[in-house]
């Protein structure tokens, strides 16, 4: 999609900074609104909405699910300004998502993944319209016309599968509707940030509808390297959808989408000793050292889903499934110090292609009784293709013809899984019922190729394929995974729930193990946790859930570089860890122009058994893991002014208030603390008296300060974005 490209300031330009003042000035300018408003108008009912999910495969309020959901709509995510992949985390108790050079990475109560290589798979699934997004990349790309999001606490075994240790985000984009609707919005800031996004809905006859929506993203960096050459951590994306929803008869429909997508620019980079900046802000803790190598993406993305859904004989069926394709073709460079690695610029050459096949089958009882049951199957198959140099090249001569392969996998991935589940609930009184699940599973992990551990004399051309020696592996097993519970009905709105319940991702197998001399396999990821949940709408205007949870993290998958027996390699062992916590949300409206949102969340997690370091010898029992801060405080709340005109001014203010935790080096068996900190959003929205266009002008992360959410292997950290600031125009019929 072409975007208009109206002149904006860059980074350290003098417009940039009135740019920001400008934003933040509006705010100040709050109460002069006030003398708009219409005393006399009258108000609404003050009522809480609550948002039907499918997360456990059928239809219901998020707010009577016994389960650990958030559940965000899409109007609600235009109000929080959630608008990536990214923003999801300031919205959702117990969640912290980053970034790494293979895209987004997702952490629900510490839970996440640490092998981010073709053969790894991630903790948390990522689902798109009810399928699995294995590819970090495509996860972002899917994020546009959402309808609303589901972010599942907790493992998702039974329901879900494989991947779902630490639970599930699932994203449900909007469908077609039998009704002509169009909508538009125009995002512009600073970084030249220009995002636009457009949707069309068309009615077709009674039986048929269309809806193609698009979506552009463009940013410039805001990572910039000493040498002022172009700043990394850009985003030029492009995206679109095309849906058809057939009526096929009064109780079957048929839904068709085809998704496109590509994501080119610079690429993801890192910041060198970030933890020295920690209590700076602004461009003087984005400053990264340059690479003459640079930065080039070229990753396309496409995805064809279909879902029918139709009743047979007083049985619900529905068949869901997609085909994937993803290519990349990138090159990437090192930002940290190149004396730190043995002054060499560090480079990359990155060629993959990622097909993934997923089919589903459930049956569920079509109306209501005191037996609430679904079942299925599901099979996926995911093959991945890729050629991976890595390559240095002296200061000196920082030439493509100067530089020596470092290490260079060439190989075929394939993962599969096949599964049979189900899950029911039974009525026993008005007061209880109780729940019990299963699924089992058998996985399947291969690959067939080579490796090369440079600089190889036979292979002086850079980008040329090393073939080194064989490099092939295989795994399978077989997992059970269950979930029990009993549910209490305090009251028609008020739910007292307990359960027990598993997750696990599949095992792999590691480059070289001491025993065979070669690759070996190990076991999958194991989880139990115990939980007991409350949600209650203590009346129509406040809402409140609360989750206590304990985590028996019997098998913690940790892969980082090692020395086994003389040799360098990538390897995987499982730990015993624990994680236990307590999560409270309330959503309160004491008038109808006012909602108050309010999480406390408090955690502590630790490894029980664990050596750390590149030669295991370094005793980490009873540290934490990654990203688990013992206690994240979050407060939203927003007004509107209903003016005299009929239009409507919103005023949005949300901070949220995080203790230190910590990012860890496995190798150095060092654990950096990121330390305490706030970031806070505003925004301010003018909505017409006929709903059809809104303005609004926000500022995210008012603080201007990034925290760290990985360290690298060079003393480098990813971090989160700086602060944002801009306006945004939205117009919809």
């Amino acid at each position: 999609m072409k975007t208009s490209t109206i002149p904006l300031a860059r980074r350290h330009s003098p417009a940039a900074s009135v740019l920001t003042l400008a934003c933040l000035g509006m705010f100040a300018n709050l109460s002069h609104a006030q003398s708009e408003l219409d005393a006399k108008q009258q108000k609404a009912e003050n009522k809480l909405d609550s948002v039907v999910i499918t997360a456990r495969k059928l239809a219901e309020p998020a707010s009577r699910a016994p389960i650990a959901v958030t559940a965000v709509s899409a109007d609600d995510l235009k109000d929080l300004g959630v608008v990536s992949l990214a923003d999801i985390g300031n919205v959702t108790p117990g969640v912290i998502m980053g970034r790494d050079g293979f895209g987004v990475n997702i952490n629900i109560r510490g839970v996440t993944t640490t092998d981010t290589t073709s053969k790894g798979l991630p903790g948390v699934a990522f689902n798109v319209d009810g399928v699995s997004v294995s590819r970090p990349v495509a996860q972002g790309l899917s994020f546009f016309d959402v309808d609303h999001i589901e972010v599942l606490r907790g493992p998702q075994g039974t329901l879900y599968g494989k991947s779902t240790t630490g639970g599930a985000v699932n994203v449900l984009s909007a469908k077609p509707s039998f009704s002509e609707q169009a909508s538009a919005t125009l995002e512009l800031g600073n970084f030249n940030t220009r995002r636009a996004e457009a949707m069309v809905n068309l009615l077709v006859n009674n039986s048929l509808a269309l809806r193609v929506a698009t979506n552009a993203n463009d940013r410039e960096g805001y990572l910039q390297p000493a040498d002022g050459s172009a700043a990394r951590n850009d985003q030029h994306d492009r995206s679109v959808r095309v849906s058809a929803l057939f009526k096929v008869a009064a109780d079957t429909q048929l839904l068709l989408s085809a998704t496109g997508a590509t994501a080119t620019g610079l690429g993801y980079s890192t910041v060198p000793s970030f933890e020295t900046r920690l209590g700076q802000s602004g461009a003087r803790q984005r400053q990264v050292f340059g690479n003459p190598f640079g930065g080039k993406l070229d990753d396309k993305y496409h995805r064809v889903n279909a879902e029918l859904n139709t009743e047979l004989a007083g049985l619900a069926l529905t068949y869901v499934g997609a085909t994937s394709t993803f290519k990349a073709n990138d090159l990437t460079s090192a930002t940290y110090d190149p004396a730190t690695n043995r002054d060499q610029y560090a480079w990359r050459l990155y060629r993959g292609d990622a097909t993934e096949v997923s089919h589903e089958l459930r049956v569920a009882n079509a109306q209501p009784s005191k037996l609430t049951w679904v079942a299925g199957l599901n099979y996926s198959d995911e093959t991945i293709n890729e050629s991976d140099h890595n390559l240095n090249a002296p200061i000196a001569t920082p030439t493509i013809a100067a530089s020596t392969n470092g290490i260079d996998p060439v190989n075929t991935t394939k993962h599969s899984t096949s599964g049979l589940f189900g899950q029911a609930t039974y009525t026993l009184s008005e007061q209880w019922s109780v729940l019990a699940g299963v699924r089992q599973s058998t996985d399947k992990t291969s690959r067939v190729g080579t490796f090369a551990a440079g600089p190889m004399p036979g292979c002086s051309n850079a980008s040329q394929d090393c073939i080194g020696g064989p490099n092939n592996g295989n795994q399978s097993a077989t997992v059970t995974t269950y979930r029990l519970g009993a549910n209490y009905q305090l009251a028609p709105d008020q739910l007292l729930f307990a359960t027990i319940a598993t997750g696990y991702k599949p095992g792999g197998f590691n480059d070289f193990d001491p025993v065979t001399k070669g690759t070996a396999p190990y076991g999958p990821e194991k989880l139990t946790a115990y939980e007991l949940g409350y949600k209650g709408r203590l009346a129509k205007n406040l809402q409140f859930n609360s989750d206590l949870y304990y985590y028996d993290y019997a098998k913690d998958q940790i892969s980082s570089l090692a020395n086994i027996n003389g040799n360098f390699v990538i390897y995987t062992r499982s730990v015993p860890a624990t994680i236990y916590g307590w999560e409270n949300e309330v959503s309160y409206k004491p008038a109808q122009d006012d909602t108050l949102r309010a999480s406390l969340s408090l955690s502590h997690s630790e490894y029980k058994k664990f050596m750390a370091g590149l030669f295991q010898n370094v005793d980490w029992s009873g540290k934490s893991l990654d990203k688990t801060p013992s206690t994240v405080f979050t407060l939203s709340y927003d007004h509107t002014w209903q003016l005299a005109s009929g239009a409507s001014l919103k005023a949005y203010l949300g901070t949220r208030r995080s203790s230190s935790y910590t990012v860890s080096d496995f190798v150095g068996a060092v654990q950096h603390r990121q330390s305490a900190f706030t970031k806070t959003d505003l925004h301010l929205t003018y909505t017409s008296k006929d709903g059809r266009y809104y303005v609004q002008t926000f500022v995210n992360n008012v603080e201007d300060k990034l925290q760290m959410t990985a360290v690298g292997g060079n003393h480098d950290f990813a971090v989160t974005t700086p602060r944002f600031c801009g306006m945004r125009l939205g117009i919809q019929y």
